[in-house]
């Protein structure tokens, strides 16, 4: 079983310059290009496979996912929405710049310290981790060794959904940068072990000229190679 794990498509919440996690955004007309690449990206390998298909329950992620599935000729199959799959509810911080985040709640780490992360009146990371492994436990534990599993999901949450799968240690995603939109995180499931390995980890070549301006300072701030660990 394969396991296809990508960020959804830049949303009008991304551009704002502010901080978003449950407020409902619909795409933008670069994410929609964004979803089209990386369709075209993994077409060839799942034209004409056995696919599942699941997504958050955030229109971002629904969106993405139906362009993807449009671009390898799969737009007739069952897509699941899932509220395990949205995005960690960060309470207070909705709204806020970035800096005012900084200002106001400077405990609030939400790149190197991730796993001790409690969103102030919003979800911890055990909270979304727990979703993570009911995920797992209700859909992929049931799904056929030869299926690809597509799952459209969120900054955060894919964070930690990768991290849960790859059995790691919690403090290992303070070492996992942020996914960039539409990057493909692969996992395979070895059959013997029943173990997942990883195979591609935020995988945006295929953005170019679409990729998020400024990524390279904010997104990529690991100090140590998650790959290797």
């Amino acid at each position: 079983m394969r396991l296809y794990l990508i960020r959804h498509a830049e949303s009008y919440g991304n551009i704002k310059g502010k901080i978003i996690s449950t407020t409902d955004f619909e795409l933008t007309e670069k994410g929609v290009v964004q979803s089209q690449r990386i369709g075209q990206k993994i077409c060839s390998e799942l034209k004409d496979a056995p696919i599942s298909a699941y997504c958050s329950s955030l229109a971002r992620a629904r969106q993405t996912l139906i362009e993807i599935l449009r671009c390898i000729g799969q737009e007739n199959i069952e897509i699941t929405e899932t509220d395990f799959l949205r995005e960690m509810d960060l309470g207070l911080l909705e709204g806020m710049t970035w800096e005012e985040r900084r200002l106001k709640y400077p405990e609030v780490d939400l790149d190197k310290k991730l796993s001790l992360l409690q969103a102030p009146c919003g979800e911890t990371y055990q909270d979304v981790k727990n979703r993570c492994k009911m995920f797992a436990e209700k859909y992929l534990e049931k799904e056929a060794d030869e299926k690809n599993i597509i799952i459209v999901s969120h900054g955060i949450t894919l964070r930690i959904l990768t991290n849960c799968l790859l059995n790691r240690p919690d403090e290992d995603i303070n070492f996992l940068n942020w996914m960039e939109n539409t990057a493909l995180t692969e996992l395979n499931l070895e059959k013997e072990s029943h173990t997942y390995q990883l195979v591609r980890l935020n995988d945006y070549s295929h953005l170019r000229e679409l990729q998020t301006i400024g990524y390279e300072k904010w997104g990529l701030f690991a100090t140590r190679d998650y790959w290797s660990k």
